[in-house]
């Protein structure tokens, strides 16, 4: 090998536009959840890129960093109550300060994650405890929320493009979405 270097390989990419996204805010010690992400992707898959943590990160970064940087940049955000845990409702406070429009959800018997709250102690006779975003979340009680059924995949995705539909005058790159034809005609 002689030494040189193919200059050709050494210019820059052409920036290719970056397709619009919605960054989704969830707990992921809801086991329930998964059944809502397939949702996410036919409502929205077509149209918008979807950004959730940890897979939308780079490793070697700052988690933060990166978690601030996707939520400005973010067309729409998604966040899901269920679990009401801290980094939900810290994604979802800097969602609503960097005014980026949200959907926001919460799952029909989602419960307050008190094992994440207290770890091994969580073992005493504690019964889960439905969230009361009047109770638990009340900074937020005046706000609306979505929902959702995790038994129902497609009232789930009527419902995501029903919220999304809402915030037309608030999503940049909002995109008129035809509802999907699912299994039923």
């Amino acid at each position: 090998m002689t030494g040189k270097v193919n200059k050709a390989a050494r210019q820059p990419r052409p920036l290719k536009a970056a397709r619009p996204y919605c960054f989704l805010s969830y707990s992921s010690r809801e086991s329930h959840v998964p059944s809502l992400l397939p949702c996410l992707w036919i409502a929205f898959g077509d149209h918008f890129d979807l950004k959730l943590t940890p897979s939308a990160l780079e490793s070697g970064a700052s988690q933060r960093e990166q978690i601030v940087s996707l939520i400005k940049d973010a067309a729409f955000g998604v966040v899901v109550l269920d679990g009401l845990r801290p980094n939900v409702v810290w994604e979802y406070g800097l969602l609503e300060a960097t005014g980026v429009p949200v959907i926001l959800l919460k799952e029909k018997t989602a419960a307050v994650d008190i094992k994440g709250f207290l770890g091994d102690a969580a073992q005493l006779a504690i019964e889960p405890k439905l969230i009361d975003v009047n109770t638990h979340f009340s900074n937020v009680k005046d706000v609306a929320y979505a929902p959702w059924d995790r038994l129902r995949p497609e009232d789930t995705i009527k419902l995501l493009l029903e919220q999304y539909r809402k915030k037309k005058d608030k999503i940049r790159s909002y995109k008129e979405i035809p509802d999907p034809k699912l299994w039923h005609t």
